[in-house]
């Protein structure tokens, strides 16, 4: 009778120890399985903020290079609209008593001169714009 007890107190201590390794397992393979989960949405939160942040660099590069573009051309458009002003002038100056008399040339000039002065003011508040706008370095 001892004997069957000891085996029967042996197999029950065998089977709590099965329950306890089979425990011991499911808590393991749940512990793998959320730090898996975990690494993959680090990883893909990690790769969506490094391409989100080299669309914008990109993108800001892209806007800086046609900002300076586009200072250059107001540039050389200003240029142009200055000596075309200064050769306007310098004609009404060498011509003033012979278009003087004619009215109508001289309305037409001025007309001209008035145009050219609005086109340029209007070319250098876009200069100034474009100067003033926000460089978005990081």
């Amino acid at each position: 009778m001892d004997t069957d007890m000891t085996l029967s107190q042996e197999g029950q201590v065998k089977e709590r120890s099965k329950k306890k390794n089979k425990k011991n397992n499911k808590i393991w393979i749940k512990l793998l399985i959320f730090l898996v989960s975990v690494g993959v949405w680090s990883g893909a939160v990690y790769y969506g903020y490094t391409y989100a942040k080299n669309y914008i660099d990109g993108s800001i590069k892209n806007v800086q290079q046609q900002n300076a573009l586009n200072i250059q051309n107001l540039s050389e458009e200003i240029e142009l609209l200055s000596q075309e002003i200064k050769n306007l002038k310098n004609r009404i100056e060498n011509t003033g008593d012979t278009i003087s008399d004619s009215t109508v040339v001289q309305e037409k000039i001025d007309k001209k001169l008035l145009d050219l002065d609005g086109q340029l003011k209007t070319l250098e508040k876009s200069l100034k714009i474009l100067r003033e706008a926000p460089n978005g370095q990081n």
